[in-house]
This record gives structure tokens, sequence and C-alpha cells, in this order.
């Protein structure tokens, strides 16, 4: 899935029409659980942006993080308060560095549904909401949450 947001541009940052975001995915839980999201986030400006956060209605919270591999089982993941997105870059988000998760799930969400989730994104003038649907997937086998330490 490949969604351009609309919007205006002015100048050297980054306007509405200069971000493409694609390939957006949660992983399946039950209520009360986590769910990691994937997605890419094109920037395709020639300036900067930062990714402010990635929420939904059907999590309590979530937040952005850092975690050399979600899959490993024996990690630190470290809170992040933004990702910042050069001009003319792509930035994954997925099961290794940068990432995010769905906290405190409401319900529990299957592999095959859609779930919404908003990108808040910041050319450092304006912020900017974006509401995306994300296909709810199967886990990678080893994902874990668990958090050995958590640093902030």
């Amino acid at each position: 899935m490949v969604l351009a947001l609309v919007g205006s541009a002015s100048g050297a940052s980054a306007g509405v029409n200069d971000v493409v975001i694609s390939h957006v995915t949660v992983t399946a839980a039950k209520s009360h659980g986590n769910s990691a999201v994937v997605m890419s986030i094109s920037n395709k400006s020639g300036g900067p942006i930062s990714l402010i956060s990635v929420t939904s209605s059907d999590a309590k919270t979530s937040m952005i993080d850092y975690d050399v591999n979600m899959c490993q089982g024996n990690h630190a993941m470290t809170l992040i308060a933004n990702i910042l997105i050069t001009g003319g870059r792509t930035q994954e988000l997925g099961y290794k560095y940068q990432g995010a998760m769905l906290r405190q799930l409401k319900t529990s969400i299957v592999k095959g549904e859609t779930v919404p989730l908003v990108i808040t994104w910041s050319n450092f003038n304006k912020a900017h909401t974006e509401t995306v649907e994300a296909k709810v997937v199967k886990p990678p086998k080893h994902l874990f949450f668990g958090m050995t330490s958590m640093k902030m």
C-alpha cells in the first residue's frame, strides 16, 4: 500500500506533497498486548522532517523506539522522541533499529484486518497529521516485546 499525502509545500521545507508513506503493517496481537509497526516514510523534499508519533485509536499508548533487533530476545529498547528524516531520504521503521510500537491494545487485532494509524511529522514550521491504514500481519518468529531494559 502506498499513500501520498496531499497538501502544499513552501520553499525548501517539506510540505505534505513531499512525504510518501508506504508498506504499512502492524503485527497481530491479543487485547492488552503490543504490536510492532513497520513502514517506509520517504521525504521527497530538499529539507528535513521529523517523525513525531505513530498512534492508533486501537491502542492505549504508543512509542517510537530504537532496538538493535526485536527478534533477538535479549535487547535493550531505547525510547526516542522523534526520528529525523533528511531531504531526499527514505526511513524504514521495522523490527531492527528505528521502529514504532502500539502498546496496550484495546482489542485483539487479527491477521488480515486493517488498523488505522495516525502518523504525525513536522517540517519544523508546522506539524502534519495523516491517517493511514495498516495491514495486520503475522508477527515474525521470536518477536520479543519483553524488555530486558528500557533506556529513556
